[in-house]
């Protein structure tokens, strides 16, 4: 099939290599905390109480894990209303996702926002554009990194063709510089941790009034979520965003842990519309997630868990997983 060239296509393609920062620093406030944990469902006290966060070796209340998806959503809005407007954002959506985690955001952090953008290609009916996005706090250190690749639906989409799947997730071609130096707190011993070891299933629930919630709180112009017509036409189901089940799933990561700070990376791959999330109007979506360990490192004390989420039978991620950091063994 030949793809038609499209204004957005041309200004993504003449991008790749450059990098844009974003017009203003974004500041991290306690309230924007509050209000992104209540809808993404993170209840450890550590992003609500100081004094939960104190124990855990910080001076403000952190963020969850996801947290850059705030920051990143008014990145990708500006570079939209900017440097490429010849894309519609209700047309645009997660294929990949990668946050490395050098600490975690906290209240009070004001945080620079450099989008480096990596390459640009074109899959059937989509241009497929894969940015980069580097954290960096107000005393010049980067303290988180976000790659992305986003699918930019450009002509009339040919369903049977979409069903085969998306196309494969980007590598990241930016060498960020993440620091990670902070002693994690787990509660797991790593040392009875073994390749295959299983963690505990734990469940989920979301209502569609959950996408309105995570959707004002990113500062989503969709308040609704993701409306598809390749899954209902205009019926009543919705579609989750996929960051959404990915911070969802950090925090099953986190009730394993009980440090909400031990993860530090997140990979997901959404395969577009072979694996999403369906959400009822007038019903509820229940998640089951379950995690693997499939690497362990000895030397940094670290393991790699798969994550799998599921949703009436469909798996909800192509493929996700987390790398957690462990505590150091215990003096004897």
């Amino acid at each position: 099939m030949n793809h038609t060239r499209t204004p957005g296509a041309e200004q993504a393609r003449a991008l790749i290599g450059r990098h844009y920062r974003c017009a203003e620093p974004f500041p991290v406030e306690r309230t924007r905390i509050r209000e992104f944990a209540r809808a993404v469902q993170a209840f450890h006290p550590a992003h609500w109480h100081e004094a939960a966060a104190a124990r855990l070796g910080f001076d403000a209340v952190l963020a969850p894990p996801t947290f850059a998806a705030v920051v990143c959503q008014q990145a990708r809005r500006e570079i939209l209303d900017k440097l490429i407007t010849g894309y519609r954002l209700d047309r645009i959506v997660h294929v990949d996702q990668t946050l490395d985690i050098g600490r975690p955001l906290l209240a009070g952090d004001v945080l620079t926002c450099d989008v480096y953008f990596e390459s640009f290609r074109q899959f059937r009916t989509f241009d497929v554009i894969t940015v980069t996005a580097v954290l960096t706090d107000q005393r010049g250190q980067t303290v988180q990194t976000s790659s992305t690749a986003l699918l930019a639906r450009t002509l009339e989409r040919d369903d049977a063709a979409e069903r085969e799947g998306g196309p494969a997730g980007p590598e990241p071609m930016l060498s960020t510089g993440v620091r990670h130096s902070r002693l994690p707190r787990t509660r797991i011993a790593f040392e009875r941790l073994a390749v295959g070891t299983e963690l505990p299933t734990a469940g989920a629930t979301l209502k569609a009034r959950d996408l309105t919630d995570y959707a004002r709180a990113v500062g989503d112009p969709r308040p609704d979520g993701v409306l598809d017509p390749a899954i209902d036409g205009d019926g009543p189901t919705l579609v989750a965003p996929g960051m959404l089940v990915l911070a969802l799933a950090a925090g099953y990561v986190t009730s394993w842990t009980r440090d909400p700070a031990a993860v530090v990376k997140y990979r997901a791959e959404f395969a577009n519309h072979v694996h999403y999330l369906a959400v009822p109007r007038r019903a509820d979506a229940e998640i089951d997630f379950t995690g693997r360990v499939v690497a362990r490192d000895e030397r940094r004390r670290t393991a790699t868990v798969a994550l799998e989420a599921t949703s009436q039978g469909r798996r909800i991620f192509g493929y996700a997983s987390a790398e957690v950091s462990f505590a150091p063994p215990a003096r004897r």
